[in-house]
């Protein structure tokens, strides 16, 4: 699913600024799909140019003016029919991943630094999960609420397989290539 439809999707529940979205990105679903504001704007501006959203300056003083986009019916429709589609493969990018890849280009202490890091991170996201779900739970839908605890789960499932597999990598012999 494209950053626009996630757009879409998020507007359903009403009107919101693009910081509203990014907010709802990383609140809700930044686990699993999150977007920079570099993607959101110009989605927003392609939405509109579509006629799926439209918008309207909110005049503030002494602060910048507030834009606030608003599904259209048009776009309600699209993201109906968005996601009705089929679901595609998961594409899966870890930057934690890639690193371990690599790991045999370190040296041991690297490579335990390596491991621990990313332990700790999986460990640091965890707790952020659990409390921001913790949070937020009496505002989720059932399925919404699957997701988050879809995400702790794919967490702690993460942080167990580290720490089973980290002791015999770790002890493996390693040809380091300088």
């Amino acid at each position: 699913m494209d950053v626009k439809t996630i757009i879409l999707g998020f507007l359903n529940y009403g009107e919101m600024s693009g910081y509203d979205i990014k907010q709802a990105f990383s609140s809700s679903i930044g686990f699993f799909y999150d977007a920079s504001f570099g993607a959101i704007y110009p989605a927003l501006r392609k939405l509109e140019e579509e006629g799926y959203v439209t918008k309207q300056e909110i005049i503030q003083s002494g602060k910048p003016n507030k834009i606030l986009y608003r599904i259209t019916e048009t776009g309600k429709a699209t993201f109906n029919q968005e996601i009705q589609s089929a679901i595609l493969p998961p594409v899966l990018r870890s930057d934690m991943l890639v690193k371990i890849f690599f790991g045999n280009s370190r040296t041991e202490a690297e490579q335990k630094e390596l491991m621990e890091s990313c332990l700790e991170l999986q460990h640091n996201m965890l707790k952020q999960s659990r409390d921001s779900y913790a949070k937020l739970q009496d505002t989720f839908d059932d399925y919404q609420k699957f997701c988050w605890e879809y995400t702790i789960h794919h967490l702690e499932m993460t942080i167990s397989f580290l720490e089973e597999k980290m002791p015999a990598l770790l002890k493996k012999e390693h040809a380091y290539m300088a």
